[in-house]
C-alpha cells in the first residue's frame, strides 16, 4: 500500500488539525487585545466636537458632517468580530481534524486530539537536552538513528523475525503503513520486533516523523 495508508494520513491529518488550532486561538486573542484596547481616539474626537459645537464654533450642518465622517471611518461592530468569527472556526475545523486523525490512525498509535502533544513531537528529541543514544545490540536487523531508518529496506525469508532499535536521541515508532502493526512509542533504547510469515514488501514509518520511511522485503531463499 501507498503513502496513503491510514497511519501515514493520520499522522498529516492531526498536524493539520494542531496547525490550525494555534492559528485560530492566536486570532482571537488579537480580537481580545482590540475589544479590550478600543478606539480612545474616535471617542475623543466627537467629545471635542461637541464641545466646538456647544461653543458656537461650528454650526448644527458641520457638526453631523463631522460626525458622519468619523463614523464612516470607525470599523463596524461586524468587522470587528471578524477575527473572532475566523478563529472559532479553526479551532472548530481543528477539533474536526484531530477527530479525523483519530479515525485514520490505527489502535494503539496515538494519534488524534492528542496526538500534536504526544512524545514524538514535544520529547527530548524536540525540546533539546540530549544524552548520548545508545547502542544498537547484536542481532539488531534496523537501527533508528539520525531521524531515518538504517537500512531503509531489508531483505528477509519467510518466517524469519526483524528487529528494530531506537539508537537515536528522539522517540519513534516502527508503524506499518497500511495500519496493520505498530510497535507503539519507543524511547531511546527501545526496541521492537515481528515475524514475517508471507513473501511479500512490508512499507512501514515512523508517525512522529513522516519522513521517516522503512520498508521490510520478505523474498523465498
Amino acid at each position: 500500500m501507498g503513502f496513503g495508508g491510514a497511519g501515514y494520513g493520520g499522522a498529516w491529518v492531526g498536524m493539520l488539525a494542531g496547525v490550525l488550532f494555534v492559528v485560530g486561538f492566536v486570532l482571537l486573542v488579537v480580537w481580545a487585545f482590540g475589544v479590550a484596547v478600543g478606539r480612545p481616539d474616535d471617542d475623543d474626537a466627537i467629545a471635542l466636537l461637541r464641545a466646538r459645537f456647544a461653543r458656537g464654533e461650528i454650526d448644527a450642518t458641520a457638526f453631523e458632517q463631522a460626525r458622519q465622517t468619523l463614523g464612516a471611518t470607525r470599523p463596524s461592530g461586524a468587522r470587528n468580530r471578524t477575527p473572532a468569527i475566523v478563529g472559532r472556526a479553526l479551532v472548530g475545523l481543528a477539533l474536526v481534524a484531530g477527530l479525523i486523525a483519530g479515525a485514520l490512525t490505527p489502535a494503539g498509535a496515538g494519534w488524534g486530539l492528542g496526538g500534536m502533544m504526544g512524545p514524538g513531537m514535544m520529547g527530548p528529541g524536540m525540546m533539546g537536552g540530549y544524552g548520548a543514544a545508545p547502542t544498537a545490540p547484536a542481532g539488531t536487523s534496523v537501527r533508528m538513528a539520525g531521524s531515518r531508518f538504517e537500512p531503509a529496506a531489508t531483505t528477509t525469508a519467510p518466517a524469519q523475525t526483524v528487529r528494530w532499535f531506537n539508537d537515536d536521541t528522539a522517540p519513534h515508532t516502527v508503524s506499518a503503513i497500511d495500519g496493520s502493526w505498530d510497535s507503539g512509542d519507543l524511547a531511546p533504547g527501545g526496541s521492537f520486533e515481528r515475524r514475517f510469515d508471507t513473501q511479500g514488501t512490508y512499507p512501514y514509518v515512523c508517525r512522529y516523523h513522516p519522513w521517516m520511511t522503512g520498508e521490510i522485503q520478505v523474498t523465498a531463499p
